[in-house]
């Protein structure tokens, strides 16, 4: 059976926006939200450290598909932004961040995942940090729901900065 050319190009028309609604999107932190004093005071140490990006290399892999979206994240551009923020946090307590300090700690962003509930977006995100010496090391979780996908992820990536920060055995290993 033939079909008409004017009933293929209704067909071509009415399935085209299904065609065309498979979008990919990257996902990344927007920016930095600071951590409080209050929460996270100051930190007493005499050694200057360096702070070291840790993932190899740039590339896009998928964390999460959610209907026909799917989204892509960069673990080196985000273990960045993370250690910007963390350089920041620690300056503003008093820690001497250096290119070249006493002490190395190689960070990197290990895993991160999206959820999506009823009513809003969950972002979780693994954090290794480690002394390059290998005297210590630690994986840390930020975790963090929002109504978009945009609050969730910079609400976790400021809850595994704070997290790394307020940790005791961070300080410690920032001392020895």
């Amino acid at each position: 059976m033939f079909m008409p050319r004017k009933c293929i190009l209704f067909l071509f028309i009415l399935i085209l926006p299904f065609l065309l609604s498979a979008c990919s999107h990257v996902v990344y932190p927007r920016g930095p939200i600071p951590v409080g004093m209050d929460k996270v005071g100051r930190i007493d140490t005499n050694q200057e450290i360096s702070l070291i990006n840790k993932v190899a290399e740039s590339k896009l892999t998928l964390a999460a598909v959610q209907g026909y979206d799917k989204f892509l994240v960069d673990y080196k551009h985000w273990t960045d932004l993370i250690v910007d923020q963390l350089k920041t946090e620690l300056a503003k307590r008093g820690v001497q961040v250096k290119p070249q300090g006493d002490h190395t700690f190689n960070i990197s962003t290990t895993n991160i995942r999206y959820f999506w509930g009823a009513w809003a977006v969950r972002c979780i995100v693994n954090v290794r940090v480690e002394r390059s010496d290998g005297a210590w090391s630690k994986e840390y979780e930020g975790n963090n729901a929002g109504h978009q996908i945009n609050r969730a992820t910079d609400g976790a990536v400021h809850k595994v900065v704070a997290e790394i920060i307020g940790d005791y055995g961070f300080t410690k290993a920032l001392q020895e």
